[in-house]
């Protein structure tokens, strides 16, 4: 199959299947390729009962736009329940976080579509109309293992929280800037990995897990070499670490903390995800690791309302966390794993996450109204997404409330994104670059 057809349909998520059996019918999913499209299909639906009656259907995949779409036939295998297919769950659950809604109410099975026909119409240059030839064994979502261990969509929270530190601080030192940005993703992405490799030795994270990486339960690599791999990333970005502690000694205590909350956030028996003190840890390091650290790395003196205002980042930080275990709250009770969701039930979890994010606002508004940064009201251009956030969390019910923890990501990414120019422009034009 063409490059750009096959990256075409590993970009989209849903489709628009048609079946005829009882009673011609069309419905739109979500999907993954392996080696055909896996798919939900919901117990007692028309689709179902078409599909087996005659498993033949016609397809279709768009992106809305007049560039390039894709219809086909095929035939459908009814695989069964989620629970019992772990590896297709695993694939489609990672591609489509949503899934986990309909997979968690018992009411789907699984389901494969394999194409026997492709046809594509191209009309990125002229209109062009054809069958495109392609191997099922194509047909599968590009994963690099190294890469997905890490989980870099997390590092939106890390990078949110050292941009606004130095924000904070007035002045850029371009070289230890750019330094310690490389050994902070580092380190994020070795402490991910793992924390990975915790999970699946501990047996938290199994084949009917709905969250993590999955990289070494679907046995993408062992977990003998996710536990290498962070040392090679543990190391480089310690060796990063100590080179920036020689020109500035005073980054020191910020590097103890953020190597400490690290390494025992997963750790087996005392570790702060076994203790219920995870979201402690993230604060911890985010707000007075990661944030002050930043701030300190600039060669700035750290005083209480530094202090204080380090806090809105850690706060929405550590309500990503809160999003992911409120979300898995019943996986975790059942696999030992004590944390603040499972302490405080549904209902807890609900107004303490609310709360993070009201506590983020009132924090940085009153250093702000303190010290007359009139910029502040550049904040009140989060409150929609803010507002977005709750209304799902309000609703579990949501097809989003399974991808809360990456929305919340999301958000604290714009959150410090705009903490960091309201910084930005109160120094202005006084703020000093220095290469």
């Amino acid at each position: 199959m063409n490059s750009d057809y096959l990256k075409f349909l590993r970009k989209n998520r849903t489709m628009v299947i048609a079946s005829d059996g009882v009673k011609l019918w069309a419905s739109k999913v979500y999907y993954a390729l392996d080696k055909g499209f896996i798919f939900l299909i919901e117990k007692g639906s028309l689709m179902l009962e078409n599909i087996r009656r005659n498993n033949q259907v016609a397809f279709e995949i768009d992106d809305n736009k007049l560039r390039i779409f894709i219809q086909g036939s095929g035939r459908v295998e009814i695989l069964g329940e989620p629970s019992e297919f772990n590896r297709e769950r695993g694939i489609l659950v990672y591609k489509v976080p949503e899934d986990q809604v309909f997979i968690n109410h018992e009411h789907v099975l699984i389901a494969r579509l394999i194409p026997e026909k492709i046809r594509v119409t191209d009309m990125r240059v002229k209109f062009l109309k054809k069958d495109e030839p392609f191997e099922l064994d194509e047909l599968k979502e590009k994963v690099n293992p190294y890469f997905r261990i890490i989980r870099p969509w997390s590092f939106y929270q890390s990078l949110a929280a050292y941009i606004s530190g130095i924000a904070l601080s007035g002045k850029i030192l371009i070289i230890p800037a750019m330094l310690g940005a490389v050994a902070l993703i580092l380190a994020h992405g070795s402490f991910n990995t793992i924390s990975e490799y915790f999970d699946y030795t501990q047996r938290i994270d199994t084949e009917k897990s709905l969250s993590g990486a999955r990289v070494i339960v679907d046995q993408l690599i062992t977990k003998e070499r996710a536990f290498y791999y962070f040392i090679v990333l543990f190391i480089i970005s310690l060796s990063i670490g100590i080179y920036l502690l020689i020109t500035n000694m005073q980054i020191l205590i910020y590097i103890i903390i953020g190597t400490i909350g690290g390494l025992l956030y997963g750790i087996p028996k005392i570790g702060f995800k076994k203790l219920a003190l995870g979201d402690i840890s993230v604060l911890i390091v985010w707000s007075f690791g990661i944030f002050l650290g930043a701030y300190s790395l600039m060669g700035s003196r750290v005083t209480l309302p530094v202090v204080l205002i380090s806090l809105p980042i850690g706060l929405l930080t550590l309500d990503i966390l809160h999003a992911n275990n409120w979300r898995d709250i019943n996986y975790d009770k059942s696999r030992g794993v004590r944390t603040i969701a499972n302490l405080l039930g549904g209902k807890g979890s609900l107004y303490y996450y609310i709360t993070m994010i009201i506590s983020s606002y009132v924090i940085f508004l009153i250093y702000s109204i303190y010290y007359h940064i009139f910029s502040s009201i550049l904040i009140l251009a989060t409150v929609p997404s803010a507002y977005k956030l709750i209304n799902i969390s309000l609703h579990k019910e949501n097809i989003n409330f399974g991808k809360l923890d990456q929305l919340t990501a999301n958000f604290t990414l714009l959150f410090g994104i705009i903490e960091s120019i309201v910084f930005f422009s109160y120094y202005f034009p006084h703020i000093r670059i220095i290469f």
